[in-house]
């Protein structure tokens, strides 16, 4: 008799000594001391429950470089069970036995590790129907499945991913035909967590084999696969993607809001993805959002959305959806339709489609070729909390009426629209979407240039004021989107990057700010400390919290793309590099121990101030990478 299954006789006396198995057990701790332990690899490092089928403690590094020190496993709050189990471990292979039962020739659960694989087998037994537990910390990574889920339950699709931002991904395939794993995330909550439950063995199917195999998915890109300052590129390539069980669309992360107006982000990453697996495609995560959203789902930015009813959202005085979702709804439709050549998708979901670009349209309330938000954006307006709800992603800032950024992001919608439209042989609403993409641009420079500063302004109130607090993020998508001619945006360039220096930005691991002088208190929206509202009025010292100046990888993707249109690489890298290398680090994921804000946003002299812990805009920048 081995010294393994000696002890697991001991542990199985003990159990049905005191009848463990069916007790609620406080098991909210770390697991660091090894129970039943695999073999190590590079790519992977597991150790199993001694009790029950789940992992006590769960790593991996998909380049295979051994960085496997941070346990994701999370045990459970309490677990409830009937069945009780000894464990057996053979080689790489970990069995778990119903201990009362006679034939007893099949585990009821087996786990095989292997170099760059994990294979989880269910046996069926009468009676036995515990799920393997995948219990993920939130706090050590946020991890996500992505996956198609039908209909409303919380039930994902096999093949799916698994993914860990920061460390790594598995494909997750099953031979059974239409197998769903269970899936659920929460935050707010003690222990926040991603949770996975591979459903047992049933007599119908007396063997389910589930098979993760540890995978790097992006694109390919010449002269850097062996240079290690690309290794954040290679494992987060995919990190923009994020499922929410329970809106079931794509979201800010796992557990968090699903805002319509940042869906087009993901699908300009989803343009350049490869297979994810098999015949899952990260374009069909950006349809099943879309087809969601077509069907009356609300995200943020729309006007009735509430998480679950729960949460601290207070009702909005706004009286209409932030002026960039829709446009981003129309890029994210039509980047799918067009790149997947969907006319039948395309066809069926026009009317709805034909229903948000009639409510861009509409919002030309003076018929310039610019759209307006409902809000005036006048200094001095805003109730300075968060019942009042600007125009656009940045919703502590007082955008308003002719708002420079949404107005951008609608240029590129009709682009697009024209483009779709085209496509599929409609070519008279092509003309008619490219005769508004040709009035806004007209009109666009005119009216956001600031001949004081040389750049563009944020907005223009009802009053006639620009409201220019050297929006970094505004100007590099003009630019981006070809709003401005090329003379200028390489001067626009050179003002914003001189004024950093003049500020004393200087530190490019952090990202970049979104405006580089404090937008004052009569200007921003939300006067909470922790949100970047301060006491002065000049809100100087609210500066570098929050979207007040803080810095974030959030939008940088169009500053540094922005540089490199215009062909200045050395400008580009200067912020690229330095962000890989921090994002490689961990820097835009989790908390700081000082202060216990987290990660997504900071100070210039790296300070946390986020709130998301993982915020998947920070991960677009990414993009970049393709055109070194």
């Amino acid at each position: 008799m081995t010294i393994i299954n000696f002890l697991a006789m001991k542990r199985r006396s003990f159990v049905k000594t005191t009848a463990l198995g069916a007790t609620a057990l406080s098991l909210s701790k770390w697991i660091d001391a090894p129970t039943v332990k695999n073999n190590d690899s590079a790519f992977l490092k597991l150790i199993c429950n001694s009790q029950f089928p789940q992992f006590d403690f769960f790593s991996i590094d998909s380049l295979g470089k051994n960085m496997l020190q941070q346990n994701v496993a999370l045990k459970p709050d309490a677990i409830i069970t009937q069945m009780k189990y000894y464990v057996n471990l053979s080689n790489n292979s970990t069995q778990y036995f119903l201990y009362d039962r006679k034939e007893n020739t099949t585990p009821a659960w087996e786990i095989i590790q292997k170099q760059k694989t994990i294979t989880i087998i269910s046996n069926y037994h009468e009676n036995d129907e515990q799920s393997f537990l995948f219990n993920i910390s939130q706090y050590a990574n946020h991890a996500t499945l992505l996956g198609i889920i039908e209909g409303n339950e919380q039930k994902v699709n096999l093949p799916a991913i698994l993914h860990f931002p920061d460390m790594g991904t598995m494909r997750v395939t099953c031979r059974v035909t239409d197998q769903k794993v269970d899936y659920d995330a929460k935050r707010f909550i003690d222990h926040p967590y991603v949770r996975i439950n591979l459903p047992a063995a049933t007599k119908s199917n007396p063997t389910i084999e589930y098979n993760f195999e540890v995978v790097t998915i992006h694109p390919g890109v010449k002269g850097i696969e062996n240079d290690s300052r690309y290794d954040c590129f290679r494992r987060n390539f995919i990190s923009i993607f994020q499922l929410n069980p329970f809106l079931k669309i794509l979201a800010n992360n796992s557990a968090s809001d699903a805002c319509a107006f940042t869906l087009y982000e993901y699908a300009e990453v989803a343009l350049h993805t490869p297979n994810l697996v098999n015949d899952l495609y990260a374009m069909d995560l950006i349809k099943m959002t879309l087809d969601r959203y077509l069907n009356g789902t609300k995200g943020y930015g729309m006007l009735g959305y509430d998480y679950d009813k729960t949460w601290d959202i207070p009702e909005s005085d706004t009286t209409c959806n932030t002026l960039d979702t829709y446009p981003s709804l129309l890029i994210s439709a039509c980047n799918y339709a067009i790149s997947t050549n969907d006319k039948t998708w395309f066809a069926e979901n026009y009317l709805k489609l034909k229903v948000w670009i009639d409510k861009i349209l509409k919002t030309d309330f003076d018929n310039d070729g610019l759209f307006e938000f409902c809000l005036s954006g006048n200094t001095g307006s805003w109730k300075g909390d968060p019942s009042m709800r600007p125009a656009n992603w940045w919703d502590t800032i007082g955008f308003g009426h002719k708002d420079a950024y949404s107005n951008a992001l609608a240029y590129y919608a009709l682009t697009l629209l024209e483009q779709a439209h085209a496509k599929f042989d409609m070519h008279d609403e092509a003309a008619l979407y490219k005769s508004k993409a040709d009035q806004l641009k007209n009109i666009y420079t005119k009216t956001f240039y600031n001949d004081a500063t040389g750049i563009l302004a944020g907005w223009k109130s009802t009053d006639g004021k620009l409201h220019d607090y050297w929006f970094v993020f505004v100007n590099a998508v003009a630019i981006c989107y070809d709003l401005v001619e090329t003379s200028l945006a390489n001067s626009i360039m050179d003002k914003i990057l001189a004024k950093m220096k003049e500020v004393g930005f200087t530190n490019f691991e952090l990202g970049l700010p979104g405006n580089l002088i404090p937008v004052i208190r009569a200007d921003y929206t939300d006067l909470k400390p922790e949100v970047g509202g301060g006491k002065r009025e000049d809100n100087l010292d609210g500066f570098q919290i929050y979207e007040n100046g803080g810095a974030t990888a959030c939008f940088t993707y169009f500053t540094i793309r922005a540089l490199q249109k215009l062909g200045r690489k050395q400008d580009a890298d200067m912020i690229l590099l330095p962000l890989l290398k921090s994002m490689s680090e961990g820097g835009f994921q989790g908390k700081c121990a000082d202060n216990g804000r987290t990660k997504d946003w900071k100070t210039w002299t790296g300070e946390c101030w986020g709130y998301e812990g993982f915020l998947v805009d920070n991960y677009m920048f990414l993009l970049c990478v393709l055109e070194q």
